[in-house]
């Protein structure tokens, strides 16, 4: 099926929102009409707890999205109630496409999104669709209003459920684009050795990630746990987060760390 009947059955479906039921029932059908083999199998090898899932290819639900992303840019007064039935859908595709389609959305209504996105959190259950509802729904609004985030990530982080603590972990990530604050570094220190490897491989990815834009304060960061008599997971955290900072920096962590 190619971009533009999908789309276009995509605007059709849209034209069903205001009646939930046949909208989602639409959805479904969209869904069935494009399995793919080998989507599926990517699936069940790459993100063993998915749940239920149809097999749909990640560049059709990302059409998809994009169609659902200008109409609720278009009516943001409707967004939040057309996100919640797509993503009460349940399957894979349908959370990460009500993850996809905020992710022009949110810097131009950032409170609607959050929201909609704090609903949402107790229904993770698999790294992907954790990680794509953070970097599309929340790390655009960083960009532009980092302030607005770092008390929510603080929440999330110190949650007692694993994939809302790697959420928090994840919204970060914002900070490849914009410079870091102390506070940023407080929080990822309260995960340095989360007793979840789902949670501390979060950390070390996105100390790589914002190590472009903050080299310097990455380091220090770096060098301060290491200095800290870290633990055998925090040691590991160190260690992968510290790949993308000078290598004099490198050198002087791994001396500290024996």
């Amino acid at each position: 099926m190619d971009k533009v009947v999908i789309q276009q059955r995509t605007k059709e479906m849209l034209e069903k929102a205001y009646m939930p039921e046949k909208f989602i029932g639409e959805l479904q059908k969209l869904f069935q009409s494009i399995v793919d083999k080998e989507a599926t199998k990517n699936y069940q090898r790459i993100i063993p707890d998915t749940g239920r899932f149809y097999g749909v290819p990640k560049p059709v639900l990302w059409i998809i999205a994009s169609e659902i992303g200008k109409s609720i840019h278009k009516e943001p007064e409707k967004a939040q109630g057309l996100l919640k039935v797509i993503w009460d859908e349940g399957s894979y595709e349908a959370k990460q496409i009500a993850g996809k389609s905020l992710e022009r959305f949110g810097p131009k209504d950032p409170r609607i999104c959050l929201d909609f996105v704090s609903s949402a959190l107790p229904d993770l259950d698999n790294w992907s669709v954790c990680d794509y509802l953070a970097m599309y729904g929340v790390e655009p609004i960083v960009y532009s209003n980092p302030e607005l985030v770092l008390t929510l990530s603080e929440k999330w982080i110190q949650s007692t459920n694993k994939w809302i603590r790697r959420f928090g972990v994840v919204t970060l990530r914002g900070y490849k684009r914009v410079p870091t604050t102390e506070k940023v570094f407080e929080l990822l220190d309260m995960v340095m050795d989360d007793k979840e490897r789902d949670v501390r491989t979060a950390v070390s990815w996105i100390l790589r990630d914002i190590t472009k834009r903050n080299p310097e304060e990455v380091a220090k960061f770096l060098i301060k746990c290491a200095e800290a008599n870290p633990n055998k997971d925090a040691r590991w955290v160190i260690k992968d987060g510290m790949k993308k900072i000078s290598d004099d920096k490198k050198k002087k962590i791994l001396v500290l760390l024996g």
